[in-house]
């Protein structure tokens, strides 16, 4: 199976999700943030290929809908990864801006001079913008304390993306 996200899995997520949407971007996968308000607009979402993910119970039974139990947005991924049996072979870490859900780009260091606190442009060695909010990310101690918490809860080793 492929190293890489399928394309094919894309989520919609409810509103009332989007810190559960923001973990989602984290690790990779393509995750719209939109109202699951009617009928016609999940039925859109899902005819699209996309998987619609909330807690309102009125679409629990809907098929192509993951109802969410859980209150925690962290609780919330591990369900949702748990009920679709997601594997570390599908994520693809810190590849898509958490903000708006674009896939990021290599930037080379010296294009981010002026625009990192100094102490990051002296000790980090790659970066990546995204291309449409213009957020830059580099590795650092929030990386690691999030791919920590994604090893103790998932088993899921920085080797195995």
């Amino acid at each position: 199976m492929s190293t890489r996200s399928d394309p094919q899995i894309r989520f919609v997520v409810d509103v009332m999700l989007g810190k559960l949407a923001k973990w989602l971007r984290v690790v990779g996968f393509d995750t719209r943030i939109a109202p699951l308000s009617d009928r016609n607009r999940i039925l859109s979402f899902l005819a699209d290929g996309s998987i619609c993910v909330t807690r309102a119970e009125k679409w629990r039974d809907v098929q192509g809908v993951v109802f969410i139990r859980n209150n925690d947005s962290f609780e919330q991924l591990k369900e949702l990864i748990s009920l679709l049996d997601l594997g570390p072979n599908l994520v693809r870490p810190f590849t898509r801006c958490s903000l708006c859900n674009s896939e990021l780009i290599r930037i080379p260091r010296d294009a981010v001079f002026g625009s990192v606190p100094d102490f990051v442009f002296e000790t980090a060695t790659s970066f990546r913008e995204c291309p449409e909010c213009r957020k830059i990310y580099w590795p650092g101690s929030h990386k690691d304390r999030m791919l920590e918490k994604l090893q103790a809860v998932f088993g899921w080793k920085p080797e195995d993306f």
